[in-house]
């Protein structure tokens, strides 16, 4: 009956934890290639942090069963090498991350003093330390800003051997209190090392305090990458579910759909998967229709100096005869705006954008005021390219296709189909360069400090563009 119960209630417990979490907008997933790039990095610090460890001077006595009790005072205790030549590190499901280190070793140098009644004597000594091990866990969990912070949760220290040599005359009766001299530098070094290994860990959790996790884009929109969930850890991988979503500077206005659940691939071949679903471009889309910034003005000079066709009534009146009647060879402004938000899909290789607009074409009179010529509705469908510069997501659009209908007209009924190729010439040429210009500037990705991509390789899957690269630690020169 017990082990049914401990099903039942586990399963409850998983479901319960399922209802609860929310679905990112881009996922990270660390995996076991990471941790030991990690480990080289770390190792190498911490064993040159270990090294400079102080320990302050040790007095006490001992009794000698030739002599009797003498006392002795240690000073100068100084680390002068230093080894960690094992090491591991492991995911450790539900707990986090283990680091092992075995068979270090170290050599310390001393000076010491002794006396009893009038005998006086001192000198300098040796100590190899070998069989050194080092167990430490670190907790992965979520601050109450949205960041991932670590913690030390539990860590040992253990020393096989101590062996003390002294480097001075009258070695037989230094060597009368050698044994037990090596107990106090036993203790001296044990609770020296795990204070300074959370010392170091303490230094990574100042580092990710500092992670940003909101990024203003413009005036207009910003981009939010807290944590949504706990940091899940199981013994192959950590997975860490950031928000991904576009806000209105100043406003948090969420958009009326909900990001999808996103599925990061099985390999694990390179150190980070980043999955961003395409909820991250779509909510963009809404901060900025309703913000009213996707529109913009498209006056002659927009358009290339070789093109045959100009924006003026002379030009349009091969199409709509009567408006070279109406306002003789004046120039001609396109007012475009966008009629809801544009739609970004992603599917197998492919990422297209709809978007839906409507061009104010205007006349503009000898007094420069504007006077209205018709509107047209317009569906674009464009490609887009996505590639990473410098930790941003950077994009280009190419038009694919643009349906063009008459929403009204004021000067009288024309065929719709044919502007449509110099509606198609409009958007490539004065519309689309403008856009991919501000895409140029990128969207920037979570990141730690002094860590880089290397190699990114970017795949399109359906709903998920995701990202597989491995890391680099540039510290600090």
């Amino acid at each position: 009956m017990l082990p049914r119960l401990w099903i039942v209630t586990t399963a409850l417990l998983f479901l319960a934890s399922c209802i609860l979490c929310t679905n990112p907008g881009l996922k990270a997933r660390v995996t076991q290639k990471a941790l030991d790039y990690g480990r080289q990095v770390g190792v190498a610090v911490l064993q040159q942090k270990l090294q400079e460890m102080h320990f302050p001077d040790l007095d006490g006595k001992v009794h000698l069963a030739v002599i009797g009790t003498i006392h002795y005072s240690v000073t100068s205790l100084h680390i002068d090498k230093l080894g960690l030549p094992q090491s591991a590190v492991k995911f450790s499901a539900g707990r986090g991350i283990q680091l092992s280190i075995t068979n270090g070793y170290i050599g310390v140098t001393g000076n010491f003093r002794i006396k009893k009644l009038f005998i006086r004597t001192s000198g300098s000594f040796e100590v190899s330390v070998s069989g050194l091990s080092i167990s430490q866990t670190i907790g992965m969990t979520r601050d109450s800003t949205g960041r991932p912070a670590l913690q030390s949760v539990a860590c040992s220290t253990s020393i096989g051997k101590v062996d003390v040599k002294f480097t001075k005359q009258k070695k037989w009766l230094y060597n009368l209190f050698r044994k037990l001299l090596e107990k106090p530098i036993r203790k001296a070094l044990t609770s020296q090392i795990c204070p300074k290994v959370s010392s170091e860990i303490n230094k990574l959790e100042n580092n990710l305090k500092t992670m940003e996790i909101l990024f203003k884009i413009n005036r207009f929109a910003e981009v939010d990458y807290s944590l949504v969930n706990q940091i899940e850890i199981t013994n192959d991988a950590m997975d860490l579910d950031f928000k991904g979503q576009f806000y209105r500077v100043g406003q948090r206005q969420d958009p009326p759909f909900k990001p999808p659940p996103i599925s990061l691939p099985s390999q694990s071949t390179r150190m980070l998967y980043l999955g961003i679903s395409d909820f991250l471009a779509n909510s963009a889309g809404f901060v900025y229709y309703k913000a009213g910034a996707l529109q913009m003005n498209i006056t002659d000079k927009m358009i290339p100096s070789q093109s045959p066709i100009r924006l003026n009534t002379k030009s349009f009146s091969i199409i709509i005869p009567q408006l070279e009647k109406l306002y003789p060879n004046m120039p001609m402004e396109m007012h475009l705006r966008a009629t809801q938000s544009p739609v970004l899909k992603a599917a197998t290789s492919n990422i297209t954008v709809q978007a839906f607009g409507a061009f104010d074409v205007y006349a503009v009179l000898p007094n420069s005021t504007l006077a209205s010529l018709f509107v047209l509705n317009i569906e674009a469908s464009v490609s887009a390219q996505i590639h990473i510069v410098q930790m941003k997501l950077n994009g280009s659009l190419q038009l694919n296709s643009l349906k063009v209908s008459l929403e009204h007209s004021n000067v009288g009924p024309f065929s719709v189909a044919s502007l449509e190729l110099l509606m198609n010439l409009a958007v490539k040429f004065a519309v689309l360069p403008e856009v991919n210009e501000k895409l140029a500037n990128g969207i920037p990705l979570p990141n730690v400090k002094k860590l880089n991509f290397i190699n990114p390789n970017l795949e399109v899957n359906k709903n998920i563009l995701v990202i597989a690269t491995d890391l680099q630690y540039q510290p600090s020169v």
